[in-house]
């Protein structure tokens, strides 16, 4: 599985090792959504999984699911 933006509403995805090793995935302008795992592509899919949980909460509280508006330079 390989993730886009599109995946995530338009957010940009962060990803980086920390200093113990761990891969850490992460939603750039939605921080708190946020994965972790011994692989890059794990912790991606991971992210996606924290992403359609975020969503359903979003859904079961009859909130709108955000949407990076995206601008044309």
């Amino acid at each position: 599985m390989n993730p886009t933006t599109d995946d995530f509403n338009g957010f940009s995805i962060n990803i980086f090792q920390d200093e113990e090793g761990d891969w850490i995935a992460y939603l750039v302008e939605m921080p708190s959504v946020s994965a972790f795992a011994d692989r890059p592509q794990t912790a991606l899919n991971q992210l996606i999984l924290a992403w359609e949980g975020v969503k359903e909460s979003y859904r079961q509280h009859g909130e709108e699911i955000p949407h990076l508006a995206m601008t044309k330079n």
